[in-house]
């Protein structure tokens, strides 16, 4: 898949080349490392298409750290797994280390002042407003919301048979958030907007690609996607303009009351624009993400029996801790952003090595995830990894890390914790077949490919 020249032999726990090992020679002429020689356009399909195949392809042939030839034109992108790589990227200073100039790719979707596109003091401000509706007491607060909500969506589901469960996690994740953003339980209201939503973030990379150039938003598919977010915008300002009027506000806990008190007591508040791109955030990447690793999480529990049989009895006793080390190693084998990225404003050391600003250097968490050093026969799904033990931050970075970490992690494994007691409880799971699937890119997203197929039986 990719030509250009080949690292050197020495290998280290990836079972690659690693630039501690990698010779001068094997370096380009700007002291870049070595990377495939395709244009930036297949490299950027292929990319987004197939990261999981991508990065150790790449990572075999010319060793750790290697670079990409990405969007927008000229962009190169070093991507490093090694930890002492991906501490230097998230202990640098934000102020070097922009990370929402990596995820421009996302600006069409969430909108020019989104949280994961902004840097500097833009961004500071944005999380500091943002950051209360996240607190542990306010995550907490929010569990009977999503016990309830998953309840409701359960009772829903078939009582037995074969199911793509990642459509379902999708409709049960999408009404949570939905619900969390706004505290809307008149259905009718969001009946007209759920649908859409789902569409948009359905986009494919030719679509994520497509909509960042200008002309293309004319033909199909990225009219549509046009005309949807259109759609979801005017509905975000309806909900925005009718909280602000809202005689009950003070006693309102969603979301978006939060954000519109909070906006209205500091002098830096939000203008309506900037809480409309937030909240698109939060509903397109609070809603798939979790979904993908509910439904990586189901397929790992049906092809292992021992592993979910020991998950429901100490659901029965009560207990959280290993259904917590099971979504931990699901993450950490299957995770749902397959990468994070930082654009240099200045020239930087990671790892050793020196790269000149502009430069976008890339935590590779699948390759991260899967070092043996870290972790021992890393394709083996052993939930007992996370047993007793706190993950390490450069080894174990499904939400990220450093001041840019996900906001809403703690959210995302709460809600996690509540939707697999609640189907585990109701569910004994089997595999349909293998039950191995492929992750399949889904905007920046990777999911199962066959969307999570499991055969259902009533406990």
């Amino acid at each position: 898949m990719f030509g250009g020249p080949a690292a050197a032999p020495p290998v280290d726990s990836y079972g690659v080349t690693m630039d501690s090992v990698t010779t001068d020679d094997l370096t380009t002429g700007d002291g870049v490392p070595p990377g495939p020689r395709l244009p930036g356009l297949v490299q950027a399909l292929l990319t987004l298409s197939a990261p999981a195949a991508v990065f150790p392809a790449a990572a075999r042939r010319y060793g750790v750290p290697f670079r990409l030839d990405l969007l927008p034109r000229g962009r190169t992108v070093v991507a490093v797994a090694d930890p002492a790589q991906v501490k230097d990227v998230f202990a640098g200073s934000p102020s070097v280390f922009h990370a929402g100039k990596g995820n421009e790719l996302l600006r069409p979707l969430l909108g020019d002042h989104s949280l994961l596109l902004q840097d500097g003091d833009e961004h500071a401000r944005a999380r500091r407003l943002l950051a209360p509706a996240f607190g542990r007491r306010e995550i907490e607060g929010y569990r009977s919301l999503v016990e309830e909500v998953t309840t409701e969506q359960l009772d829903r589901w078939p009582r037995s048979g074969r199911v793509r469960a990642h459509i379902l996690f999708n409709q049960l994740t999408l009404e949570v958030i939905l619900r969390v953003v706004f505290g809307v339980t008149d259905s009718a209201r969001l009946d007209r907007i759920r649908p859409i939503v789902a569409r948009a973030v359905d986009a494919g990379p030719v679509v994520m690609i497509g909509m960042g150039i200008q002309p293309l938003r004319r033909f199909r598919p990225w009219s549509r996607q046009v005309r949807d977010l259109a759609t979801i915008h005017a509905f975000l300002g309806e909900e925005i303009e009718a909280t602000r009027r809202d005689p009950a506000l003070g006693g309102r806990r969603d979301l978006l009351a939060l954000l519109v008190r909070a906006s209205a007591q500091d002098a830096q508040g939000l203008s309506d624009q900037e809480l409309r791109d937030q909240l698109m955030t939060l509903v397109a990447a609070g809603h798939e993400t979790t979904a993908t690793a509910m439904a990586w999480s189901v397929l790992e529990l049906a092809r292992h029996p021992g592993i979910q049989d020991r998950c429901v009895s100490e659901i029965a006793a009560g207990g959280t801790e290993y259904l917590d080390a099971v979504l931990k190693e699901t993450l950490r084998l299957h995770p749902v952003v397959p990468m994070v990225m930082r654009e240099l404003q200045e020239p930087a050391t990671v790892g050793g090595r020196t790269y000149p600003r502009g430069m976008t250097i890339s935590p590779s968490i699948i390759l991260a995830h899967r070092a043996p050093a870290a972790y021992p026969a890393p394709k083996v799904f052993d939930p007992g990894r996370f047993l007793g033990d706190v993950p390490t931050p450069t080894t174990w970075l499904p939400f990220g890390g450093g001041a840019r970490r996900c906001i809403g992690a703690s959210f995302a494994m709460m809600e996690g914790e509540v939707i697999l007691r609640q189907v585990l409880t109701r569910f004994r799971l089997e595999p349909v077949g293998s039950g191995r699937e492929w992750p399949r890119a889904r905007n920046v997203t990777l999911y199962p490919w066959r969307r999570a197929r499991v055969e259902l039986l009533p406990r």
